[in-house]
């Protein structure tokens, strides 16, 4: 039989020196990972962006929790926790501008009745940070482009806005959704799950995307687990633990644990795989018994991706 490796008189035979030399071939690239990861960790610190979504409470309760009143502590509550990007639930034109001007940040949406007033799902951003590039709202009804149009036994209209950004900083463009689920029926939360779903399908595809809500239901329930067909939810993917307040986000102004009617989640953040999750966590943010608002805003820090997650 012929031989296929020959030894040097005296040296290592040549076969062993082959396999040497690929396990050098083989370990090069696992030390040059470890050197693109820990660079890749000092961009995505550099480079992250720190998302909420925010269910700031319609502005009609009375002293210590009107809206004069809350203002300032959900002003405190933002900076204190650098916020940039923010899909906000039940604001009114007022407090729309209030925030707006207390912060220094620009907003897009429009209302959800027919003359586009009432509440808005208003998407605050950093001016400095994001260049809003195009927006929309929609109706999450039969007929999604006709304002204050309604469906499914809904307790009032409801939309969905979005908007497409730049990150001045590092050029990448994405898609920010906002929504508030109905709270009186479920076949009008599954429904309005679909409809996003549905419109927004081609940004989801496209860009790195974020859906932030109050979903009026749980990660257990169906229009979650339909979203979660097509999306990711941030908590479940960030590569730290979840931090701050408990399960539950919506606290209807009660400190004591014991005597808030919900133990589960209902506001989310919900990303595609263009979307790197680096924490999660819900801000508790009572002081001296007071809070901003009846949800806690839950917060992710993510870093937008050239190319999906696998």
């Amino acid at each position: 039989m012929k031989r296929l490796f020959h030894a040097k008189p005296g040296g290592l035979p040549l076969i062993l020196l082959f396999a040497a030399f690929m396990l050098i071939a083989v370990a090069a690239p696992v030390a040059l990972s470890g050197a693109q990861v820990a660079k890749a960790d000092s961009e995505a610190e550099k480079n992250l962006i720190r998302v909420a979504t925010y269910n700031v409470r319609g502005p009609n309760d009375r002293a210590p929790n009107s809206w004069r009143d809350r203002l300032p502590r959900m002003v405190k509550t933002i900076r204190d926790n650098r916020f940039e990007l923010i899909g906000t639930q039940e604001t009114l034109s007022g407090p729309i501008k209030d925030l707006a001007g207390s912060l220094g940040f620009s907003y897009f949406g429009v209302g959800r009745d027919r003359h586009k007033g009432d509440e808005h799902n208003a998407v605050f951003y950093d001016p400095e940070r994001f260049e809003m590039l195009s927006q929309e709202t929609f109706w999450l009804s039969e007929e999604p482009q006709k304002p204050g149009s309604s469906g499914w036994d809904s307790a009032c209209p409801r939309i969905c806005t979005w908007g497409l950004l730049l990150d001045r900083r590092t050029g990448k463009r994405f898609v920010i959704a906002n929504t508030h689920l109905d709270n009186r029926s479920a076949m009008a939360r599954i429904q309005g799950v679909n409809v996003i779903l549905t419109r927004l399908a081609p940004m989801i595809d496209k860009y790195p995307f974020i859906l932030t809500g109050d979903f009026n239901s749980t990660a257990d329930d169906m229009p979650a687990r339909r979203v979660l067909g097509v999306l990711r939810n941030a908590r479940d993917v960030s590569e730290t633990d979840h931090y701050g307040a408990g399960d539950e986000t919506f606290h209807d102004f009660h400190e004591n644990r014991k005597e808030r009617s919900h133990r589960k989640p209902i506001d989310f953040i919900f990303v595609n795989s263009r979307v790197r999750v680096l924490s999660h966590g819900a801000i508790n943010d009572f002081r001296n018994g007071l809070a901003s608002s009846d949800h806690f805003p839950v917060t992710a820090e993510i870093v937008l991706l050239d190319s999906p997650e696998k």
